[in-house]
């Protein structure tokens, strides 16, 4: 079927949805003069494209059913099931359902993981530039953040893999939270890359969490590999899923953790559930995702390539408005890295004219760690309308 990706759709206060992407936001960025009436946000990862039918029908006969008390845990089995063959079919990885724990969000997982795994003052390893609830969660439960940073050469990133030894064989740190694909920088690690990562964590007792959220956001040529894949190390390694960056679904809070060693999923499930008394399953999450996984190979193809045209939209009218100004070429997810740096300008000068001049709300870079300095991240999941006014607007103030 075809999707209509460039249709506008309202998310303003008109439309009473309370989108966060597009309202409400400033004090997100408080140290700036925003103008949330006319500005365009492009920052938060949640796409501006309506979700399968499919996934509406879905709750729509959930909705209609009219009652909506506690669901039990049928719910999550058809969720589990829908995420098993989704995996078989788009990863190559065959998963048992029983190894995978339901949790109402990858970002809420971490934190569980960091409670259940590592001690106070222990340090969790983070490759910056990274996504930012990486670092606040260790912050938050009084651990230490440990940075791996991504090496950057000519725009490319890759790993520090020296560093990562040294930092994996001190015994103080007890945990690597490892984003794959990358969140901001958009790579998509290689097979032999994930490799070695994990090996050096196993040799070292150190145990991994796999984010895959951005996992089914491959551009075009590109190939992704789970960390599935990789069973000599699964007694020190935890997988996050979730449909919700896929298939825009976030508001549903729906993800599901793959722990394949028994003794450590019975230990997370009871950090989740009996100590932290998180809900183990909700009425529309499961049954939402569910639908997105069984329906939804046609939409995930045909974004990917809608996205990619963005983004090649992008650099070519940078390359002829704003050399000054570049774009990391992503591999996966929909979130671009703008590099500013070659504008000359200070830091603090660069996201003043993004977000006071220009008016188009991104993701500034030291959020993601100091070597984000300059850097702004962009979301593309948007209609291409989107993309041309804020390169017309970054044109007018650089």
């Amino acid at each position: 079927m075809g999707f209509n990706f460039d249709e506008i759709v309202d998310r303003s206060a008109a439309s009473c949805t309370y989108s966060s992407k597009w309202e409400r936001y400033s004090g997100r960025f408080a140290e700036f003069d925003i103008d949330e009436e006319n500005s365009l946000p492009m920052w938060v990862a949640d796409m501006d494209f309506k979700c399968i039918p499919e996934v509406t029908e879905a709750l729509h006969r959930r909705v209609e059913h009219g009652i909506f008390g506690y669901s039990n845990e049928n719910t999550n089995d058809v969720f589990r099931e829908a995420a098993r063959e989704w995996f078989s079919r788009r990863y190559g990885w065959e998963c048992p359902t029983e190894w995978m724990l339901y949790s109402m969000g990858v970002v809420t997982a971490i934190n569980n993981v960091i409670q259940e795994f590592t001690r106070e003052g222990e340090g969790v390893i983070i490759q910056s530039p990274v996504y930012y609830p990486f670092a606040a969660g260790p912050k938050n439960n009084h651990r230490r953040v440990v940075e791996n940073p991504l090496i950057e050469e000519n725009g490319d990133y890759r790993m520090d893999y020296e560093n990562l030894e040294q930092l994996a064989r001190d015994p103080n740190n007890t945990l690597m939270i490892l984003c794959s694909p990358h969140n901001p920088v958009g790579r998509v690690w290689k097979k032999l890359e994930l490799f070695q990562v994990l090996e050096i964590c196993y040799n070292n007792g150190v145990m991994v969490f796999c984010d895959e959220i951005h996992g089914d956001l491959i551009m075009p040529g590109q190939q992704f590999c789970t960390c599935g894949k990789f069973p000599e190390f699964y007694s020190q390694m935890i997988l996050a899923h979730s449909p919700s960056k896929t298939f825009n679904l976030a508001g549903l809070t729906s993800a599901l953790l793959t722990v394949p060693d028994d003794q450590n999923r019975k230990r997370l499930a009871h950090r989740i559930y009996d100590i932290n008394r998180i809900p183990s399953t909700q009425n529309f999450g499961p049954v939402a995702g569910a639908a997105a996984y069984n329906h939804g190979d046609a939409f995930v193809d045909e974004v990917m390539k809608y996205i990619y045209g963005n983004v090649e939209f992008a650099r070519e009218y940078l390359a002829e408005h704003l050399p000054q100004i570049k774009i990391v070429p992503p591999q996966g997810t929909y979130l671009i890295w703008f590099d500013f740096r070659g504008t000359g300008l200070q830091e603090e000068e660069i996201y003043r004219r993004v977000l006071e001049q220009a008016r188009v709300i991104g993701d500034i870079g030291r959020w993601f760690g100091e070597n984000g300095g300059g850097f702004v991240r962009f979301n593309y999941a948007c209609p291409r309308a989107y993309v041309n006014e804020q390169l017309e607007r970054l044109s007018t103030a650089f």
